[in-house]
């Protein structure tokens, strides 16, 4: 009798367990499109974004119930409608674009009028090294079968990182961004 006490009491113990546990959000995510002049992978940056989403999965708010799971799936397309959106299920699809890497070009600081600087020009590009880099990519999430916006925004960085590393720190703000856009509520979808 104790035996089957303790079986029911475990059993439902993980049955609760188990209603706490919120459904995965199902995100479709397109590859990066590329609008700025310099060449980067696509494919790698979309991989790398759904590797930060697998990140946030593992943290303790995930683990304890307290966040939704979020389920990347990736799409071949960069923003164009894919029939593979409802085909995987994905509530939501997440565009990013890379709108622009520079090299070199830091935020160039100009003296003050009664500043004289001695020895170099103002704003000389020599004084940064040459694998400073800065980058933005702009980001927007839709629900799957609607045209309009569900959230946007954009994230930027610079430092002194080859464009690949800056690119993927930017895909890792892009995910923590996107993961706190489903933990804050939105207005229902319209049917």
């Amino acid at each position: 009798m104790r035996y089957l006490t303790l079986l029911v009491s475990i059993l439902l113990a993980s049955t609760v367990h188990a209603q706490d546990k919120q459904e995965p959000i199902r995100v479709c995510v397109s590859k990066l499109k590329n609008s700025s002049l310099e060449f980067v992978n696509p494919t790698l940056q979309r991989d790398q974004l759904i590797k930060a989403f697998d990140r946030i999965n593992k943290s303790k708010d995930v683990k304890k119930g307290k966040a939704a799971p979020i389920q990347a799936i990736p799409l071949e397309s960069t923003d164009e409608p894919d029939t593979d959106v409802r085909n995987q299920g994905c509530g939501f699809v997440l565009h990013t674009s890379l709108v622009e890497v520079q090299r070199g070009l830091a935020k160039i600081s100009v003296p003050p009028p009664a500043a004289v600087e001695i020895g170099t020009s103002v704003g000389d590009p020599r004084a940064y090294p040459a694998d400073y880099h800065s980058a933005m990519v702009e980001y927007r999430i839709m629900r799957a079968g609607s045209p309009e916006t569900w959230a946007s925004s954009q994230v930027s960085g610079e430092g002194q990182l080859s464009e690949e590393t800056l690119l993927s720190q930017l895909m890792d703000q892009v995910a923590n961004r996107v993961a706190a856009e489903f933990r804050k509520p939105h207005p229902p979808a319209l049917q």
